[in-house]
């Protein structure tokens, strides 16, 4: 079975320009009678070890946010989506009963996707900065996903929410103690400073439960990273000091924001939090990598 579109959507992926597969999977009799709204996933095994679980959605009719405001993220929705909820479940263990936070929800990219997958025992919460994309998103998934909620965070952010009262190094979840099993932020500290990023690791200990995951992405410096950066082959310039991080650009820091690795994992182990997964991202012009941003797998022991 030809599989042409593998070489677009991993354009770095050695092979792929040749790759064939086909998968097969088989319904059940309730599935066959309505294929619609159907989630399937497919974890490949070479020589014994698995690779990155692949997934898709048969005939959704969950309604897709307006073109303009999926372009004003960056374009990409549903693909997105998807890959970000096999790494969820492949490298976070993320489970279909899970209470989900999602920190920066934007315009629901990955609430979309979680909604075929969480089941009626799991719940969803997201918060944004920008509420335009919150009216959006409430709006798109309306009254069809009872166990799904979202709030505007009025925190103040020169690019997002310049008006915002509350300064995000101050902010507090608006949730109790302990209430989530699985938390993520995507595309989050990659856009806000040092104070902001070690205030948002204190409240992610706060509302997770012990022994659950969460998972990030981020932009991490290292050496190899920075020898990346140093030859010019980054997508993201990221080079000027700006206290306890590093900016592509000091009119607009909030543009790209990177980290020192070793600081950073200081931040995340000072507040009871253990790395249990590092994965790192091909921003900085890493080759055969499938993921642009790097991703930690946290837990709290």
């Amino acid at each position: 079975m030809p599989s042409e579109d593998v070489k677009k959507v991993y354009p770095n992926l050695k092979g792929a320009a040749t790759a064939r597969f086909e998968i097969r999977a088989p319904l059940t009799v309730e599935q066959q009678q309505q294929q619609q709204d159907v989630l399937i996933t497919a974890t490949p095994f070479v020589n014994g070890e698995a690779g990155t679980m692949l997934l898709t959605l048969i005939e959704p009719t969950l309604p897709l946010p307006p073109e303009e405001y999926i372009q004003y993220i960056g374009g990409g929705f549903t693909n997105i989506g998807l890959e970000f909820l096999g790494y969820f479940i492949q490298r976070g263990g993320l489970e279909a009963s899970d209470r989900v936070l999602d920190v920066g929800c934007g315009i629901g990219r990955m609430a979309y996707t979680l909604a075929y997958y969480l089941n009626a025992q799991g719940s969803y919460e997201g918060f944004d900065i920008h509420k335009p994309l919150i009216e959006v998103v409430a709006e798109t998934f309306g009254d069809r996903c009872q166990n799904f909620r979202f709030e505007h965070a009025d925190i103040y952010n020169p690019m997002y929410n310049p008006e915002g009262p509350v300064q995000a190094a101050e902010y507090r979840f608006p949730y109790p103690n302990e209430r989530f099993n699985f938390v993520f932020l995507t595309s989050v500290f990659t856009h806000i400073r040092a104070p902001e990023v070690r205030q948002y690791l204190d409240e992610i200990h706060r509302v997770m439960k012990p022994g659950s995951c969460c998972v990030l992405t981020c932009f991490l410096l290292n050496r190899e990273s920075e020898s990346y950066i140093r030859r010019g082959s980054s997508g993201q310039n990221i080079v000027h000091k700006l206290e306890d991080c590093f900016t592509s650009t000091l009119e607009v820091p909030e543009e790209a924001i990177g980290f020192k690795e070793p600081l950073l994992l200081e931040w995340i182990s000072k507040r009871g939090l253990r790395v249990v997964g590092k994965y790192y991202g091909g921003w900085c012009g890493r080759p055969d990598l499938t993921s642009y941003q790097d991703i930690l797998v946290l837990q709290k022991d």
